[in-house]
């Protein structure tokens, strides 16, 4: 399995392409803008999109799902509690940034491509329907806005709980391996171990 992170946009989201090495088939995740930049990502690395994912519906992770999933003809998935601030103006994060627009509807089936086994963990508590992609056999995690590197995600957002998404992180995340590899939505990657061991906000 192989990641590449692209950084975009005004708030520096870290958009992901996920693929099989044989294949090329690949999946996009929190295309938050630049549509056109996320695009030629993937046309220089010959990759086959089949689906986006999203970690959570604020604008800054969801701003160029219009652009991929109308270029590639792939879907879109999301929890289901997450739809609601998906297709919402409350996704705009911060009241000067304008909401997202023309998003597709999500698609109800959780997509799948061989070779890229994953499980979804649900981790509210940034958003009511937040969730980490976990791809076990790759000892990666992309966790979007709920850990990062010494940090965890906002929970003064609407939607937002701060003791909702320190037990999520305590019962969904650490209990991972420690040398798991951290992908955050925002910063540098880090690994679970250093997490548990150093993060100031869960010691």
């Amino acid at each position: 399995m192989q990641v590449a992170c692209l950084v975009v946009g005004m708030l520096q989201v870290n958009c992901y392409l996920v693929w099989v090495e044989d294949s090329r088939e690949a999946l996009v995740i929190d295309p938050g803008d630049e549509g056109e930049r996320i695009a030629a990502g993937i046309a220089d690395r010959k990759l086959c999109p089949r689906a986006v994912l999203l970690t959570h519906g604020h604008v800054d992770h969801i701003r160029a799902v219009p652009v991929i999933t109308k270029l590639f003809g792939v879907p879109v998935w999301c929890h289901l509690r997450e739809r609601e601030l998906y297709a919402s103006p409350a996704n705009a994060v911060l009241p000067w940034m304008p909401a997202a627009e023309g998003l597709p509807e999500p698609g109800g089936v959780l997509p799948s491509v061989p070779g890229l086994e994953y499980a979804v963990l649900e981790t509210p508590g940034h958003t009511p329907g937040g969730v980490c992609y976990h791809f076990p056999a790759a000892g990666m995690l992309f966790s979007g806005d709920t850990l990062f590197q010494d940090s965890i995600g906002r929970a003064d957002l609407p939607g937002g709980d701060p003791d909702v998404l320190l037990k999520s992180i305590r019962e969904r995340l650490l209990c991972l391996p420690p040398e798991t590899r951290v992908y955050p939505g925002h910063g540098a990657p880090t690994t679970i171990g250093a997490e548990a061991r150093l993060n100031p906000y869960l010691l």
